[in-house]
């Protein structure tokens, strides 16, 4: 009787463990591709596409190679899900901040410049994964372009035209003013170090951020 009850009981601590794991797979599983995104975000950021290798991304991650060819297919389908992550955590993030920095900021365009200077400063091996594989091939280039660059100008656009027509900035081509600030920013904080080089006050993070906004904001601004 009493090795059946321990039977029972070493049944029924397995079927909860069994049920607990059950469980804990949709947040392990979310857990395991967000390590491989990130992985992959610094290898592809540091070598580019080509050069990147999955079993090196595999060793970073933590897991097996055999396990990122099972969540993401190929190389390039876990490129593209870096893509889409980076694209829709920017958005996300570049939202919020603008948000809360919207009643201190002189305009909303304003408080989202500032916020996609705050983003990249945040996270430099963002800027350096997007000016590195942006334009190297066509298909890579129309993928940054659908779920980094589209998201980006449907948030700027209707900022840009609004501060344009109230005299706040004067631009004939709100793209262009877009694209010649975000990608000042994009370089400026890759290229971090070199500019520290001859300007060692920015290697100060405040000092640095301040520089960002002395330079890429503020000129913009002065119109009207």
């Amino acid at each position: 009787c009493g090795q059946r009850e321990g039977s029972r009981s070493m049944h029924g601590a397995a079927t909860t463990g069994a049920a607990s794991r059950r469980g804990r797979r949709p947040a392990d599983r979310g857990d395991t591709e967000r390590t491989i995104r990130r992985a992959a975000l610094r290898r592809f950021a540091d070598l580019g596409f080509d050069a990147a290798a999955l079993r090196d991304i595999a060793a970073d991650a933590g897991v097996d190679p055999a396990m990122i060819a099972y969540r993401f297919g190929s190389k390039l389908s876990l490129w593209k899900a870096v893509v889409e992550a980076v694209g829709a955590g920017k958005i996300d993030m570049l939202r919020r901040t603008a948000a809360a920095k919207a009643s201190a900021a002189a305009s909303p365009l304003a408080a989202s410049m500032e916020a996609l200077v705050d983003l990249y400063c945040a996270n430099e091996t963002v800027p350096r994964f997007l000016l590195r594989d942006a334009g190297h091939d066509p298909e890579r280039a129309a993928w940054v372009f659908d779920h980094v660059s589209r998201p980006l100008l449907d948030h700027f656009l209707p900022l840009i035209r609004r501060a344009n027509e109230t005299g706040r900035i004067a631009t004939p081509v709100p793209e262009m003013f877009l694209l010649s600030f975000a990608y000042g920013v994009a370089v400026s904080v890759v290229r971090r170090e070199m500019l520290a080089s001859f300007a060692p006050q920015l290697a100060n993070d405040n000092d640095f951020r301040a520089a960002l906004y002395a330079t890429l904001i503020e000129p913009r601004l002065r119109h009207g």
